[in-house]
């Protein structure tokens, strides 16, 4: 049997593969075609059998490869006409419409049911269905089996060049082609096609196996090219999109990709590479070489960090084109990625980062989670909090996260809520562990500039040798500093204010106590409301639209972070308020871990 079949494609029972062997299998009569399949799980191994290698799969899934009968049936290959009739003319008319393009048909054509004339279709009939082949634009034929212009696996070029022109007379409209999961190898037979559609723009040749682009070949207007699933290398990708002049659009994802050795060609401006095997932002350093490119995907891998070795800070930056990137669904799981993305695309506008374990995290650092337990940091952070704690951490020029657009009101809420975090990092630590933390905090002093800086009290205090912590029992670690503030009775502008420290043991009846005596209020004519340091949502009715620079399917992205974002520019934040209601409980247990002035605020009943 001929090693001419080793690259040739075929369908077995609906399912595609490619022929990577021809011959014996030792233990085993006759002659035998090992085959990759499309699909890796459907088949056995991976091009081995008892211990000996026969061929290799691009694949790296362990079950991509078989070994079956030449003798076993596949699905015939069609040429592109019989492709495009299949899809887009009726059954009882793809034969007329087939017989009039050669001129075979009879003025009229009777059709018969059940021995019965329903129809007589004539000229009139097949001019009409013509018509509408010729006013195509949008032409799929996914996984129709397509093999070129002609119906067969060989292509001799002399019957091409006779044929290929009835492609341009029937559907010469065409803006859209989709030739994916067919039974193409060669770019010629894709060329030949392609050549023939003068309005062509955007390709689809999704999960094919091709050969090595053929010397000679450019494809001079399409715009648009979806190279999906094809296991192609990046430098065979490079040299493709080479022969695409006008390339602006590439869609590479799926491809088992790990590292891009060299920039694509300048013209594109949109790069989608998807569910490949990335590892780090470094992998792709060399895109920031692409002067024109505008959005970048990268959804779907399995991204943790901006460099291999994680200790090291970026030395390559994205050009001010670059406004969108997609980072959604990777390994994300630090801070510290974000503070460093955010230089390395110091222009971007648009940002998706939902389901990255980074979001399953306490949004505050132990230290402070340990100082803060009755914020409950010690839980995952909730949604707002994602959506705040990644927004802070980027420049006013971000204007849309997750779908959504960002607000004024958005902006200010997330920075007030992040730099009041920092204020309790820094009062949970001592200060000679500052410099450290504000590093961990690039856009720290600009929020301070903004807002002014957050009261920082530490429990940690220097000693000239390094500090030292307040021991547990003493008396200042056991009491609570409370500012309380009543306004004026008769709802003027004045605020009267009394400072106490106030022993943890105390309970809510002795805190009433005391501030009855401060004010000279009677006993149980007012409430205390605790004005803490952290900010709730406030839901409208109304959601944004959700408008992207991207197709994203809506349906498999309920992450919590995505509900998020997708209500942001909805959402305004509130003071949360606890009130200190009766009880003989003591109140260490509520303002446990509360380093600096707790504001109480006393208000009169009704």
């Amino acid at each position: 049997m001929s090693d001419s079949l080793v690259g040739q494609r075929r369908s077995f029972d609906g399912q595609l593969c490619t022929i990577r062997y021809v011959g014996s299998v030792q233990g085993t009569t006759g002659d035998w075609l090992g085959v990759e399949w499309d699909d890796p799980t459907r088949g056995k191994h991976a091009g081995e059998h008892k211990g000996v290698r026969y061929f290799t799969c691009q694949s790296t899934y362990p079950t991509a490869g078989s070994f079956v009968r030449p003798s076993r049936p596949s699905e015939l290959p069609r040429s592109f006409l019989e492709g495009l009739r299949a899809k887009y003319a009726s059954e009882s008319e793809q034969e007329l419409v087939k017989e009039s393009l050669t001129g075979n048909i009879p003025p009229k054509t009777a059709i018969e049911i059940s021995g019965k004339v329903v129809e007589e279709v004539g000229f009139d009939k097949i001019r009409k269905q013509l018509a509408e082949l010729q006013e195509l634009r949008i032409v799929l034929l996914d996984g129709l089996r397509i093999s070129g212009v002609l119906s067969s696996y060989d292509q001799p070029e002399d019957e091409v060049s006779r044929l290929a022109p009835e492609i341009a007379s029937t559907c010469p409209k065409v803006m859209e082609l989709d030739l994916s999961r067919s039974l193409l190898t060669r770019w010629r037979d894709i060329w030949q096609i392609c050549n023939q559609l003068k309005k062509l723009k955007k390709l689809r040749l999704n999960g094919n196996r091709l050969h090595a682009l053929e010397d000679s070949l450019v494809f001079e207007a399409i715009t648009e090219l979806h190279l999906e699933e094809t296991l192609l290398s990046w430098e065979e990708i490079v040299t493709v999109a080479s022969r695409f002049p006008s390339l602006t659009s590439l869609t590479a994802s799926g491809n088992q990709l790990s590292t891009l050795s060299r920039p694509l060609t300048s013209s594109i401006t949109k790069l989608t590479l998807e569910n490949n095997e990335i590892t780090s932002l470094s992998a792709i350093r060399h895109l920031a070489r692409m002067p024109n490119l505008e959005h970048i995907s990268l959804r779907g891998n399995n991204i943790t960090s901006i460099n291999d070795d994680k200790d090291t800070k970026p030395d390559f930056y994205f050009p001010h084109t670059v406004c969108s990137l997609d980072l959604s669904r990777n390994n994300i799981s630090s801070w510290a990625f974000l503070n460093d993305l955010s230089s390395m695309f110091p222009s971007l506008s648009t940002l998706r980062i939902s389901g990255n374990p980074l979001y399953d995290l306490s949004p505050l650092p132990p230290s402070v989670a340990a100082a803060t337990s009755t914020m409950g940091a010690s839980k995952p952070m909730t949604v707002d909090e994602a959506f705040m704690l990644t927004l802070s951490r980027f420049p006013p020029s971000l204007r849309m996260l997750n779908f959504s657009t960002i607000s004024v009101q958005d902006r200010s809420n997330a920075e007030m809520y992040y730099l009041s975090l920092i204020g309790k990092e820094l009062s949970a630590t001592a200060e000679t562990e500052e410099p450290e933390i504000l590093a961990a905090h690039p856009r720290y002093n600009e929020l301070c500039d903004q807002y002014g800086a957050p009261t920082i009290t530490r429990a940690i205090v220097g000693d000239g040798s390094g500090g030292r912590t307040i021991h547990p029992r003493s008396v200042a670690a056991r009491l609570v500093k409370m500012a309380f503030r009543l306004q004026g009775q008769s709802g003027g502008s004045d605020m009267q204010v009394q400072l106490k420290e106030i022993p943890t043991s105390f309970d809510s009846y002795q805190v009433k106590a005391l501030v009855s005596r401060l004010f000279g209020l009677e006993p149980y004519s007012f409430k205390l409301i605790w004005e803490t340091d952290e900010f709730d949502p406030v839901e409208t009715t109304t959601l944004d639209d959700g408008k992207a620079d991207w197709d994203e399917d809506s349906e498999d992205e309920m992450h919590a972070f995505d509900r998020a974002s997708a209500s942001a520019d909805t959402s305004r934040f509130v003071r949360r308020e606890i009130e200190l209601v009766d009880s003989t409980r003591d109140i260490g247990f509520l303002f446990q871990g509360e380093l600096g002035e707790v504001k109480i605020r006393v208000e009169m009943s009704v």
